[in-house]
């Protein structure tokens, strides 16, 4: 049962490969136990490859190797220039029949045929991502990290990039110039929101004690159209990390820039336990923390920020921000959570803030709190 899964996964890949190869307007794979069959069209393109059994296919996937017992290949393509049509059954020493024609006529597999079921199986197998840690490992081997980001530029599809930007930081150390061409790549070349934040993540558990590749991932943080992914990727950043004034500077306006209440109160959160008061500190933390509309996310922030025992004047910017929170009871909570501040100058803060509470019972305990 495992086998016959990994089949099919390895052939809808491959189908999903060859259509991204063509830019087809129409796609279709059917599987049938060991059989598969891909066909795909476009403007003047119509490809058909039916699969039968299990393949293996050369070092440098240019070729087949080999076909289970009782397989076989059939490879079709009709453009408006050319008809060709490939056969490949394993004889009974295991070696393999090619049969080849050329607009229906018998043909030898020359040079161009071989060229053409090359540039087929190749770019199949780099859109699909089959195969993809043992391709990386021998690109990187011939070439170093350069090879693999090479390769990359070649492909479509944001999840075979992603495969392959991950596969290259895996199990193995890149220099920091690799590792920032690794971000810009996912920033600029990934749409995928999730693809993206799964490639920043790999870049975030080793590389960012580099400030110039801390640059790159900030910067590619608002390029994630998602706000939950945005928030997973500075999660990543901070995890295990302590952030200090220059990471802040980069990491702050990152957050700035996530529209999701929830998700920019989880991010600012984070970045408060990672990086203290220096974070508190940066200009742009109480300006995300302002553009949170939702009370409760912003009481939120608001309360961990007075946690950490910041100075008075951050406890001013925090009573102030506390003000316009729409909610008697979560910005009740700040006001008292301030109060108990033994400062003149805060505690007439806290009250004249309470001014602002309607309700009486919830402006009594601050009043109460500050009054102490």
């Amino acid at each position: 049962m495992k086998q016959k899964i990994s089949l099919a996964i390895t052939m809808v890949l491959l189908g999903a490969a060859l259509s991204a190869v063509a830019g087809t307007s129409s796609n279709t794979i059917n599987t049938n136990e060991h059989e598969w069959t891909i066909t795909q069209s476009d403007d003047g393109r119509e490809f058909n490859m039916r699969i039968k059994g299990k393949p293996q296919f050369t070092d440098d996937y240019t070729d087949l190797k080999s076909i289970s017992a009782g397989g076989s290949v059939t490879i079709e393509e009709k453009t408006t220039s050319v008809t060709r049509k490939l056969e490949i059954i394993p004889a009974a020493d295991g070696k393999l029949q090619r049969s080849y024609w050329v607009n229906g006529a018998a043909h030898e597999l020359d040079a161009e045929g071989q060229q053409w079921l090359s540039n087929i199986i190749l770019d199949a197998v780099r859109q699909s991502a089959y195969d993809a840690e043992r391709r990386v490992t021998r690109l990187f081997e011939r070439g170093g990290a350069a090879a693999v980001l090479e390769e990359v530029t070649r492909i479509k599809g944001d999840y075979a990039k992603s495969v392959y930007l991950r596969q290259l930081l895996k199990d193995r150390q890149v220099d920091a110039p690799a590792a920032r061409k690794v971000v810009q790549m996912a920033s600029h070349d990934i749409s995928s929101a999730y693809e993206k934040r799964q490639v920043l993540t790999a870049v975030a558990g080793k590389y960012l004690d580099d400030k110039e590749t801390m640059a790159e991932f900030a910067a590619a943080i608002p390029t994630i159209n998602s706000d939950y992914e945005r928030g997973q990727a500075i999660a990543a950043l901070v995890k295990d990390r302590k952030l200090n004034s220059d990471h802040l500077k980069i990491v702050a306006p990152a957050v700035a820039k996530i529209s999701s209440d929830y998700e920019k109160a989880n991010a600012l959160v984070a970045i408060l336990k990672a990086g203290g008061t220096d974070a508190i500190a940066q200009p742009a933390f109480f300006e995300a923390v302002n553009g949170i509309k939702a009370a409760y996310e912003r009481a939120r922030v608001l309360s961990a920020v007075l946690a950490e025992k910041p100075n008075n004047e951050t406890v001013k910017l925090t009573i102030t921000s506390a003000g316009d929170i729409n909610s008697d009871y979560e910005k009740a909570q700040v006001l008292i959570a301030a109060a108990k501040i033994e400062d003149a100058d805060i505690r007439k803060m806290v009250i004249e803030a309470a001014r602002g509470i309607r309700g009486d019972y919830e402006r009594g305990n601050v009043l109460s709190a500050a009054t102490k």
